[in-house]
């Protein structure tokens, strides 16, 4: 591994989040003399605590902020944090354990799954469930499957988010072809599953690729099947980089997975060029160097001084993290993180994949619904329907199912 010069954290950051980057530092054993001496800084703490909170974090400060860190923080501050993380840990266990639950019912109906993310890989880099924010179940599945499985969960409770209107055979097929996941939600739980088919920005992962290479886990006592772990790295950063690294949790993810001595990093950069996924995999990279001061190996080292897309991708997602979310994003900041998502892409194929589902949306299927021989015209009449839904949206309405991803 190669170490990093430490590099200054952005001064356009406010000061409590650049606390925050010093204590993940701190927790993860990579801080300077700069950071050690910005732990005794005054800030306001009530912001401190709401920038942990929005980079969902505060489970991990919870468990590994050392001891002399940890006594620097208002005694208020501190109760609150280890409620924050108590509160997150009892929130993980239930996903857990719901996650078992999905599992095993669609096991009983014959339907293969892999699950990932979430309690998954709170085990797998966190070693428990309960250090890592707990957001919604992803299941991996083959396409054939879907549909099934929708209708399994439906029957529990569960209520189709995304899209959120029955479709036909013929749409069903439709959707599969054009789109990667379904959203479901279920009111009771408050517990949101993605039933997947195909990994987002990984054109040659499949579940029936990687099932063959298919690796158990234990989960709460309990065997769950996960994805193989040669793929988890590409995964992991195309993930980040496709929410522009906006949760410094995702960043955390790859830093782990970086310093984990047990994980070989030969194999990533030879993946990630033949995937065409390079510049997710060096932001990442170069974010987690800055930012958490995690080393890198030397290869992925090399390559960032090279790498000419690669400085604007970092200033853009530098500037996610810095800002609060907002509500529903308006048509210019859809067309800008359209853009942002257009440079991270390295091949026709890559694009292609892009704007097919945001222009070929269901909704339009919901809104105005044609005959199956009529179906074509929703091709034509794709970018129209686009600027209407983004111009004239509910603002209350989810664009997503909602749960944290």
């Amino acid at each position: 591994m190669t170490p990093n010069l430490p590099q200054p954290l952005p001064d356009a950051w406010p000061a409590e989040l650049r606390l925050l980057c010093s204590q993940l530092r701190a927790a993860l054993g990579t801080a300077t003399e700069a950071d050690l001496a910005r732990l005794t800084q005054p800030v306001d703490w009530n912001a401190w605590l709401g920038w942990v909170q929005r980079h969902r974090v505060e489970a991990y400060l919870q468990r590994h902020l050392p001891s002399a860190v940890r006594a620097a923080l208002p005694a208020p501050v501190a109760a609150q944090l280890r409620t924050l993380g108590l509160t997150n840990a009892q929130r993980a266990m239930a996903r857990a354990g719901e996650l078992i639950r999905v599992t095993q019912l669609l096991a009983q109906q014959g339907i293969r799954s892999l699950a990932f993310k979430g309690p998954v890989l709170g085990v797998q880099l966190y070693d428990e469930p309960g250090v890592r924010h707990a957001g919604d179940l992803d299941l991996l599945l083959a396409p054939a499957d879907v549909a099934r499985a929708d209708a399994v969960l439906r029957e529990t409770g569960y209520q189709r988010a995304q899209p959120d209107f029955e479709l036909t055979p013929f749409q069903w097929r439709k959707f599969l072809d054009l789109h990667h996941e379904v959203g479901l939600w279920h009111p009771g739980r408050r517990i949101a599953v993605e039933l997947q088919w195909q990994l987002e920005g990984l054109p040659d992962a499949s579940f029936e690729a990687l099932w063959p290479a298919r690796v158990p886990v234990s989960v709460a006592g309990e065997t769950l099947l996960t994805l193989p772990e040669a793929v988890r790295p590409l995964h992991l950063f195309t993930h980040g980089a496709k929410h522009g690294w906006a949760m410094l949790s995702w960043l955390l993810d790859g830093a782990l997975l970086l310093r984990d001595d047990q994980v070989s990093k030969a194999a990533w950069w030879p993946a990630a060029q033949h995937a065409h996924l390079t510049r997710p995999l060096l932001q990442g990279a170069a974010l987690a160097a800055r930012l958490l001061n995690v080393a890198l190996p030397p290869e992925l080292a090399a390559r960032l001084a090279t790498a000419r897309a690669l400085p604007g991708l970092v200033d853009d997602a530098l500037a996610r993290m810095g800002r609060e979310p907002s509500g529903k994003p308006g048509i210019s900041a859809t067309l800008r993180d359209t853009a942002y998502q257009f440079r991270l892409q390295e091949s026709a194929r890559g694009r292609l994949a892009l704007v097919q589902p945001r222009l070929l949306s269901a909704e339009n299927w919901k809104q105005f619904p044609l005959p199956e021989r009529w179906f074509l015209l929703y091709y034509p009449a794709a970018p129209f329907l686009w600027a209407r839904r983004r111009l004239f949206a509910p603002a209350g309405k989810p664009l997503k199912p909602p749960a944290a991803v």
